[in-house]
C-alpha cells in the first residue's frame, strides 16, 4: 500500500447513480480524479481510519481520501498532534502507523450514499480489513470510524452487529482488535462544535494507544 497512491479499484460502475455522477463531475472538472477512492497510507499501519464516502471537492478531486478539503485539514491536524502523521498538510503529509479509506468509494450526491450503494461497496471494505488484519508482527490494531453510517458499514464488513453509535465508545470486537468511534470531521460538525479538536484527540490517543 503506497502513501502516494490509492489501492486501484478500476472502474466500478455497480452503482448506475455513482457511475453518472462521476461522468458528471469529471465533465463539470476535467482536472478531477472522479474515481472510486480505496485506501492510501503507511503500509505497516496499526490504526485504520474509515470516513463514509469522499468529497466532491477532496479525494474526488485528488483521488486520496481526507485529501484536498476542510473534513481532512481538520482530520490531519488531528492526527499531526498526535505523533501519526509527518506534517497537518494533508497535501505534504506522510502518514506514520496509519492507514485511511472510506466505506463508500465513489462521490455521493450531496454526500448522502443510499442503502444499495453502501451495501454495493461492502466487498471493497472487507477487502481492505482483511488486508489490514494481515499484515505481518502486529499484536493490536486499531479501526476509527468517523460517523455513524460508517461505524454501521465497518461492523457489516466484519460480519458483526454494530452498537448503537456514540462519540468516544470504543468496543473490542477481538482482544487484539478494537473500534473507535468518532463524529466525522465535516465542516458542519466542526462548524457547530459537535466535534472539537479536543474531541478527536481523545479517540485518537485511545485507538493509538491501544495499538502501540
Amino acid at each position: 500500500m503506497s502513501q502516494s497512491s490509492t489501492r486501484s479499484l478500476g472502474s466500478c460502475s455497480q452503482c448506475p447513480r455513482l457511475f453518472k455522477e462521476r461522468q458528471r463531475v469529471k465533465k463539470q472538472f476535467p482536472d478531477y480524479r472522479s474515481e472510486p477512492v480505496g485506501q492510501w497510507g503507511d503500509p505497516n499501519a496499526t490504526i485504520l481510519i474509515i470516513g463514509l464516502a469522499p468529497g466532491l471537492h477532496g479525494a474526488a478531486r485528488t483521488g486520496k481520501a481526507f485529501v484536498g478539503d476542510s473534513s481532512g485539514t481538520f482530520l490531519f491536524s488531528a492526527l499531526f498532534r498526535n505523533g501519526l502523521c509527518t506534517e497537518p498538510d494533508p497535501s505534504k503529509a506522510r502518514l506514520l502507523g496509519v492507514g485511511i479509506t472510506n466505506a463508500v468509494k465513489c462521490y455521493p450526491p450531496a454526500n448522502k450514499p443510499t442503502g444499495s450503494e453502501v451495501r454495493n461497496c461492502q466487498s471493497f471494505l472487507r477487502r481492505e480489513l482483511e488486508t489490514y488484519s494481515r499484515i505481518r508482527n502486529r499484536n493490536k490494531r486499531s479501526l476509527v470510524v468517523l460517523g455513524r453510517l460508517a461505524q454501521q458499514a465497518t461492523y457489516s464488513a466484519l460480519g458483526i452487529q454494530a452498537p448503537s453509535f456514540e462519540h468516544g465508545s470504543s468496543q473490542l470486537v477481538t482482544p487484539k482488535l478494537g473500534v473507535f468511534a468518532s463524529y466525522h470531521p465535516s465542516r458542519l460538525n466542526v462548524n457547530t462544535k459537535r466535534l472539537t479538536s479536543e474531541m478527536l484527540d481523545t479517540v485518537l490517543h485511545a485507538a493509538k494507544n491501544f495499538a502501540a
